[in-house]
């Protein structure tokens, strides 16, 4: 059976862990579609905010595939950043991601 999930980052304010997040968490595949969210305001642009769907095969997959996506953001981040997760099944999980190298 297919499974299909969903995520959301937090607000991201640093800009530089916002765009070392995105060739993560960007993509149009089966298993992981996901957008920037668009702002309100045409001239300020898009939030700096993703979210998306994640998808699996079996119940609550949704939340092992963000498990190892976590560990790569952890690498890219520099600060702390949560995301929240809603599987399928109805299990969620708000995943804190802490940076490998501390903040110079």
């Amino acid at each position: 059976m297919s499974e299909r999930g969903a995520f959301v980052t937090e607000y991201i304010y640093c800009v530089a862990c916002f765009e070392a997040i995105k060739p993560v968490l960007l993509s149009r595949e089966k298993y992981l579609c996901s957008t920037v969210v668009p702002g309100w305001d045409p001239v300020g642009g898009d939030l700096p905010i993703i979210a998306g769907k994640l998808g699996g095969l079996h119940a609550g997959e949704e939340l092992e595939v963000f498990e190892e996506l976590s560990r790569d953001l952890a690498a890219r981040v520099c600060h702390p950043l949560r995301v929240a997760v809603l599987a399928d099944n109805g299990a969620s999980r708000v995943f804190h991601v802490e940076p490998e190298q501390p903040r110079a």
